[in-house]
């Protein structure tokens, strides 16, 4: 028997927040639905989908494949309701956009698909920037939006803004680090660890701030701008990190498994999102886009589905 939608959007919001508690809230049902509705799932598919923890849940590797191949079904049903859909196929035009580097790697292969399919009149010219120079250049009128990590943005004031994404910062380990077995821990407990850096996106400043806030030295032995090279270091077992869940893989590029682990002192969230000036008017084709964005993938995000454009 095939499981139901309700079942597949309990599933991918259980496996997005890591807790059965934050997945019913996000969908707006009680604990006991959330449960029920993964236990039949598994049920039906004769295999565990999660690890049982004593805060939280975390996805088997059988989970990962189900969660990737669970979150293309529902893109897919919600593509086919849009089908009757003419006028916005329709709208041409230019849409310019600025993004970082985060961006580009988890966000932009996922904005091009859904603007393509639901819109494949507009044509995008996508520029990648720094932070700053995005701003700079949505302010300047170089880009009509750009998409960035809004939770480090420069002027506020400027902007009009909108959240697409929420992503909690957790430590990460190899399956094979002492950390594995341990369900939340401190920056106490990291000190002398070996510690890779990711200096992307204002990563270090917002991290620095942390550090500094907790007391805490870490013991930072690489630094990099490489995303995968941290993620093949740490899943090795060579040290650790801490980064955000939406740029977590369970494998690295050569297989092995990597963990995230919440750390109880306070982290900021990334928040990722789009941005726009206050004082210019939007062409249709940048309100159509736009649309797009904050109304299709927010809903999705608000669905439960927290990593959309991040798988």
């Amino acid at each position: 028997m095939l499981p139901t939608v309700r079942q597949l959007q309990y599933f991918i919001a259980a496996a997005r927040s890591g807790q059965i508690s934050r997945a019913a809230n996000d969908m707006n049902v009680t604990q006991s639905s959330i449960t029920i509705a993964i236990r039949d799932l598994e049920g039906r598919l004769g295999y565990r989908l999660f690890h049982r923890k004593s805060k939280g849940v975390e996805l088997t590797a059988a989970g990962q494949l189900f969660l990737q191949n669970a979150t293309g079904v529902l893109a897919g049903l919600e593509d086919l309701m849009t089908l009757s859909v003419e006028d916005d196929r329709h709208i041409g035009g230019e849409v310019r956009l600025g993004v970082t580097d985060t961006v580009s790697g988890y966000y932009l292969p996922r904005i091009w698909r859904e603007i393509r399919h639901r819109a494949p009149s507009l044509t995008m010219h996508v520029t990648e920037l720094p932070r700053p120079e995005v701003e700079t250049g949505v302010l300047e009128g170089r880009f009509d939006l750009g998409i960035i990590l809004i939770s480090n943005i420069g002027n506020k004031d400027d902007f009009e803004q909108e959240t697409l994404l929420v992503s909690q910062r957790q430590l990460w380990v190899g399956a094979g680090h002492p950390f594995a077995s341990r369900e939340t821990l401190a920056f106490a407990d990291l000190v002398d660890q070996p510690y890779f850096l990711l200096q992307t996106d204002d990563h270090e400043h917002t991290m620095t701030a942390a550090w500094e806030q907790h007391r805490f030295q870490p013991n930072i032995v690489f630094r990099s701008y490489s995303i995968e090279a941290i993620r093949s270091l740490v899943a090795a077992g060579h040290g650790i990190t801490v980064l955000s869940d939406m740029i977590y893989r369970a494998w690295s590029l050569e297989g092995q498994r990597l963990l995230r682990k919440p750390i109880s002192d306070h982290i900021s969230t990334m928040n990722t999102g789009v941005i726009w000036p206050k004082s210019r008017e939007m062409s249709k084709a940048t309100a159509l886009f736009l649309r797009i964005l904050t109304g299709e993938i927010a809903a999705q995000r608000d669905q439960g589905r927290r990593g959309f454009l991040a798988e």
